[in-house]
């Protein structure tokens, strides 16, 4: 499915205009090509590195972080369901801008899902907690510190799900 998804992506986002748009016709064909049992979330994005302005599309993913320059963390909300699911569904693109020294991290679900041995979550807030203390950093320190945070915290438990992070930070 995720080579399909990647050829697709590859043909109808070649300089992509609306993202919505693109969106809306990955999930038609994804919709034609998917198991019924199965379906894929998805976040898109373009980032104008002049502007800092990020467009941005979310098919039922978690909504990637921004954490500000002053440490504040604000989460992209607005999206539709994962691709795959509903042909019908209307993506909207939505809008937000990145200030130097801004980053912006987008990750699966397996990161705030990860579990110690007493079942317990990592969790939104401990994410978050981890992204601001390590904002200065550069992206790669970043992930490097979330993923020492996730090892402590899951303390070798077996985690049930992929564990995803990007980070990019604004300079």
């Amino acid at each position: 499915m995720m080579m399909g998804l990647q050829a697709r992506v590859q043909v109808l986002a070649d300089e992509p205009q609306n993202l919505a748009a693109v969106i809306n016709r990955l999930n038609k064909i994804t919709c034609q090509n998917c198991p019924s049992n199965r379906f894929i979330t998805f976040f898109f994005c373009v980032l104008d590195p002049a502007t800092g302005e990020l467009a941005f599309c979310n098919a039922g993913h978690n909504p990637p972080a921004i954490v500000r320059a002053n440490g504040a963390v604000e989460y992209l909300d607005g999206g539709g369901p994962p691709l795959g699911i509903l042909s019908i569904a209307n993506y909207s693109e939505y809008r937000a801008k990145l200030d130097p020294g801004d980053t912006l991290a987008i990750y699966s679900d397996g990161v705030t899902e990860a579990a110690n041995a007493k079942e317990e979550e990592f969790g939104d807030e401990q994410f978050a907690a981890v992204l601001t203390a390590n904002r200065h950093k550069s992206s790669a320190e970043i992930v490097a510190a979330v993923n020492q945070a996730l090892t402590e915290f899951a303390a070798g438990s077996p985690q049930a799900d992929d564990i995803t992070l990007i980070v990019a930070r604004r300079v």
